[in-house]
């Protein structure tokens, strides 16, 4: 049981003086009553209880006009204290001061501060704001700096009074030493870079005999950059390479946009093949190994980007320099196979796989989820795909395909795919790698392990349930990616025609009917579908246009402006519905066959949002540019939604991107 702790009265000792008065007056008032008892022989309790009220009333008195006092004091003193007669504190501190009043006129300040103006002009008078360049509001506030005659200063304030003019008094004190060392520390910290040369061995493949002395002029050039930040740079495999370097540095490197990339792009072997490198750099508050772990994220993000690019990760953000060329074609499927093991070991061990696309679905994302598909059913997995029941674009597709036996029940609303998440559950995204871009984000977020399939440049970090990836940005499509473990896992002869026809379609769509982003694995792809019964006019089929879109399409014809010579943009407002997403897409597939177009963007506004679809011909990247209106997709192909009440606004914000992407 604690004891209770006694109270204790202290008495302030200002107060000694009240107790001794408080004492005389009731003694006063005793000898009162005794003189009064006597001399006029009146009742003693009557005299004692008007004598003792007295004596109240006069305790009362001195209490109200001490407690006055004592609230007119401190303020009075202060005033008096920044008198020229009794501000011998101020005037003889070595910290700086200055009194104002409330329309920062100079009243006062003292000796030190007037050492450090340095000047033998009297600021008394002036304004506060033309000596320190900072008003008086700011003085006033938290974490104040000022720079007076090249020293910096950190300001504190006060507010001494508010009647009349009022009066404000600051303190200086200097915190040049302390700034210099904070920036020294911040200019010498140790900044990390990782650094990869983009698919060397692909490119070179026809050129052996050339490999050894192409990269070594690569390494030359690596080596005389790091040399030029005098840092160190070390090879730990025959295309990768660390280098530490001081901070400093860094920010020329940011500012030139690491003109490094386009040094080593210079380098060219075989038939003016260019060879590329990736680089991820972190330069972070944290420690040592956790910038070591940031710069390796960063390399591995620029990696599936599609290289020839730097990524610069900080603590808040994430920037992007270089991208501007074409993902190296990569010819080896070495990648494609290691990520199917992992990919059917975590089949294999899930309770149930669930595959989706984006939102608005297209024909590459909904081939890509039955290409996955049959591989969880080879894998023995339970499977479902989540889909859209409403995409009048993707409807044709879900009934073709429950047609069969085998998919009749497999596709799920959002509402049923959310009761089939469980502990053990897999989610594989396919043709998109962000979970908010998900065609039910929800399902993707409440999923603890999710594995993704995209041939979309990464825009951003992975969310941390992504277990396994596979992002190709030189791929042509996400169907060809999916098709390439489908003929690594099974023979074509144990596939549907149903599941081949899909995944042709998404291939044809991406590529444009073979005419753009092809390479010898699309077209491998594409024979071994053929093998499986994929028959092209029936995929044709998919593709015919409904006679009303055309009048449709008409309206971005009809409105086409070109920008900066060579850029077509065509925008279409009013009454519209979910089909002109599609139709804007195909409008700006057709604007990139005008003579002279280089690239090609469509606007719409459906509901509260505008959608946006980018094309390129291979010049200028579509992705960069709509990565400022928070798009994605990669060099030639991106899009992007905006919420926005004026189709204009986010005219002139495009406008403005595009300035800023050929401006660098």
């Amino acid at each position: 049981m604690q004891r209770k702790k006694k109270s204790s009265f202290k008495i302030p000792y200002a107060s000694r003086f009240d107790v001794v008065m408080y004492a005389a007056l009731g003694c006063f008032n005793i000898a009162l009553v005794a003189i009064l008892c006597a001399a006029l022989e009146i009742d003693t309790v009557l005299v004692a209880v008007l004598v003792t009220a007295l004596y109240l009333i006069e305790i009362a008195i001195i209490g109200v006009k001490r407690a006055s006092t004592m609230e007119i004091v401190p303020e009075r003193s202060i005033h008096e204290l920044l008198l020229e007669s009794g501000s011998v504190v101020f005037k003889n501190s070595t910290s700086p001061a200055v009194a104002f009043d409330r329309n920062g006129k100079i009243l006062w300040y003292n000796e030190a501060m007037n050492s450090v103006i340095s000047s033998y002009e009297n600021y008394i008078g002036a304004n506060i704001a033309d000596l320190l360049r900072t008003s008086r509001e700011d003085l006033l506030g938290e974490s104040v700096t000022v720079t007076v005659s090249d020293n910096i200063y950190s300001v504190e304030g006060f507010t001494v009074s508010e009647r009349g003019s009022g009066l404000y008094l600051i303190l200086l004190t200097d915190i040049t030493l302390l700034t210099e060392t904070e920036r020294k520390y911040q200019d010498e910290r140790v900044a990390v870079a990782y650094i990869a040369i983009d698919n060397v061995e692909d490119v070179l493949q026809y050129v052996q005999d050339k490999f050894a002395s192409a990269v070594s002029s690569i390494d030359d050039k690596l080596k005389a950059w790091a040399a030029s930040m005098n840092g160190i740079i070390k090879s730990y495999d025959n295309d990768k390479y660390i280098m530490l370097f001081d901070s400093i540095y860094l920010d020329k490197c940011i500012s030139d946009r690491f003109a490094i990339l386009d040094q080593i792009r210079e380098a060219r072997v075989g038939d003016g093949v260019s060879i590329t490198v990736s680089i991820g750099v972190s330069r972070g508050k944290n420690s040592l190994a956790e910038r070591e772990l940031d710069a390796r994220d960063a390399v591995d993000l620029a990696l599936q980007r599609g290289g020839d690019q730097a990524v610069y990760k900080s603590e808040d953000s994430i920037e992007y320099y270089g991208g501007r060329t074409k993902s190296v074609y990569k010819r080896s499927n070495v990648r494609s196979r290691a990520f199917l093991t992992q990919l059917t070991a975590l089949m294999v061990r899930s309770d149930n796989v669930i595959i989706m696309g984006h939102r608005y679905g297209d024909f590459d994302s909904f081939g890509a989820s039955v290409g996955v598909a049959r591989l969880a059913m080879l894998c023995g997995a339970k499977v479902n795909i989540a889909v859209d029941s409403r995409d009048k674009n993707l409807a044709p597709c879900v009934q073709m395909m429950q047609q069969t036996d085998v998919y009749s029940q497999v596709f799920v609303d959002n509402a049923e795919g959310l009761d089939l998440i469980g502990a053990d559950t897999l989610v594989v995204l396919v043709d998109h790698n962000t979970l908010s871009r998900a065609q039910f984000s929800d399902i993707s977020q409440k999923a603890n392990t999710v594995a993704i399939v995209d041939h979309h440049r990464k825009v951003d970090a992975l969310s941390p349930n992504v277990r396994i990836s596979y992002i190709e940005p030189s791929a042509s499509s996400t169907c060809e990616m999916v098709t390439e473990m489908l003929e690594t896992a099974v023979s074509s002869q144990n596939i549907l025609k149903e599941e081949a026809d899909i995944l042709l379609s998404g291939i044809l769509l991406d590529t444009k009917q073979f005419t753009r982003n092809t390479g010898t694995r699309t077209f491998g792809a594409a024979q071994y579908l053929r093998g499986a019964g994929a028959n092209p006019s029936d995929v044709y089929n998919l593709f015919k246009t409904l006679p009303e879109d055309l009048s449709k399409e008409a309206r971005f014809h009809t409105s086409i402006v070109m920008y900066n010579g060579n850029i077509a943009i065509a925008s279409c407002d009013g009454e519209t519905d979910e089909s002109y997403r599609i139709i804007a897409s195909k409008a700006a597939d057709k604007m990139l066959t005008l003579k002279g177009v280089d690239a090609a963007f469509t606007l719409v506004r459906i509901g509260d949002q505008i959608h946006i679809s980018g094309r390129s011909s291979g010049t200028i990247n579509v992705q960069l540019i709509l990565e400022k209106l928070h798009g994605g997709g990669h060099f030639d192909v991106a899009g992007a939604q905006v919420s926005s009440d004026s189709i204009y606004t986010v005219l002139e914000t495009l406008k403005q991107s595009i300035d800023e992407y050929l401006a660098l």
